[in-house]
């Protein structure tokens, strides 16, 4: 279990919280705060409001480390925290390993909006993913066009 003291967290004290929570995440590794993340999505009750306190506390959609980075979509896309969606469609299309790109995918397509993201595997962005990722992808988006 993550070594944080929880009950910083409840008030803030004279703008002393966003220094204490800084200094909390800095102490986590990078596996400790993908386990967290990854845990967190497990969650059906993560609402939008905790998810924007974290992304204001702890700035995880700025993260450089695509672990992180996904984790942290991931948990984005199922509170419906749209402001994620465009982050989520940028690192997939810059980042083409399957292990990240058809799960987000997975994701966007759960949610209401999908033609944006239909848009951005356009014929243009297909070619940057490997053949196998791509077919993957393409049957996914095809799996859901025909359930909707």
């Amino acid at each position: 279990m993550i070594p944080v003291n929880k009950s910083r967290w409840r008030l803030p004290r004279h703008g002393l919280m966003e220094t204490s929570l800084k200094k909390e995440r800095e102490s986590l590794s990078s596996k400790q705060v993908i386990s967290t993340l990854t845990l967190l999505h497990t969650y059906d009750n993560v609402t939008l409001e905790t998810v924007k306190q974290l992304e204001a506390s702890f700035h995880f959609g700025d993260s450089q480390n695509s672990e992180i980075l996904f984790a942290w979509c991931r948990v984005c896309i199922k509170a419906r925290y749209d402001l994620i969606v465009d982050k989520a469609l940028e690192f997939v299309t810059t980042q083409g390993r399957m292990k990240f790109v058809r799960p987000i995918f997975r994701d966007l397509l759960a949610g209401k909006n999908t033609a944006n993201m239909l848009s951005m595997f356009s014929k243009r962005r297909r070619v940057f993913y490997h053949n196998i990722c791509r077919s993957m992808v393409e049957k996914d988006i095809q799996a859901h066009q025909a359930s909707t």
